[in-house]
């Protein structure tokens, strides 16, 4: 880990004054953000606020109707390659008939790969699982996987593109709380290498693990601060909420008043 503090100056994704909606109801309004390489960003906020729309124009899926992002200096279409991804919802068929190591592989298929990849692909694939530490369980077949093994194959998939920034939503959301932070430190762990961003619901786990928190409701507040502020959560959800801020619990406030 950056255990030093310093951050590095090279910006990894820039959003200026990015907007995007769905017909006539925005979804994104104004959003700016900063991300620089190694940064650890956890992003909370209600359903439907625009959590999985801003990971989704940073993969280049979807176009802003307004603004601009970059992703080390290109657009997202021409940097797809940097940027790895693991979706919400992965579901797997347990009776399929192929094995961890294969399913890691899927994540280096392009235009250029044969049906059975290369020694490339293997050695990529085999480093992947290493980093999430799965290795020893390349030959078993998926099916047999627990959920917080699943979770980190996805990650596994995700990193055989050898990508410059990981994008995650909601990762843990189908494991208990031990596996999902165990998936955390995992994912604190990588940002020697890659630039995360993580979507969670998970206010009181991700602000012990990841270095910068945002709150997403249309607009993003966002201060380069793992600290949330009471204004930050009000507006994000628009009404108090318990939140748990460095392993101490707080209550924020109606009026802001404080109180434990």
């Amino acid at each position: 880990m950056n255990v030093s503090g310093k951050r590095s100056s090279t910006a990894a994704v820039v959003l200026t004054d990015v907007w995007f909606s769905f017909g006539y109801e925005p979804v994104l309004e104004s959003v700016e953000l900063i991300l620089y390489e190694g940064d650890f960003l956890g992003i909370i906020g209600p359903n439907g606020g625009g959590k999985t729309t801003l990971l989704k124009l940073m993969l280049g899926l979807l176009e802003p109707i307004r603004g601009e992002i970059r992703v080390y200096g290109r657009s997202p279409g021409q940097a797809r390659g940097e940027i790895g991804y693991v979706p919400q919802y992965a579901r797997f068929d347990a009776s399929f008939p192929v094995n961890v190591l294969e399913t890691v592989r899927m994540g280096r298929l392009g235009p250029s790969s044969g049906p059975e990849g290369n020694s490339d692909d293997r050695a990529a694939s085999l480093a992947a699982l290493e980093k999430v530490e799965l290795a020893g369980l390349a030959g078993e077949h998926i099916g047999s996987l627990s959920g917080g093994q699943l979770q980190r194959v996805l990650i596994a998939r995700a990193l055989a593109a050898e990508p410059r920034i990981l994008l995650l939503d909601e990762p843990t959301a189908s494991v208990d709380t031990r596996i999902g932070r165990s998936v955390y430190e995992l994912l604190e762990r990588l940002t020697d290498e890659v630039t995360v961003v993580l979507v969670s619901h998970d206010i009181g786990v991700i602000s012990r693990h990841v270095k910068t928190v945002a709150c997403l409701n249309v607009r993003l507040h966002y201060h380069r601060s793992r600290e949330l502020t009471p204004e930050m959560v009000e507006a994000a959800y628009g009404c108090p909420v318990d939140l748990v801020a460095h392993g101490h619990p707080h209550r924020v406030l109606e009026q802001h008043g404080g109180g434990d």
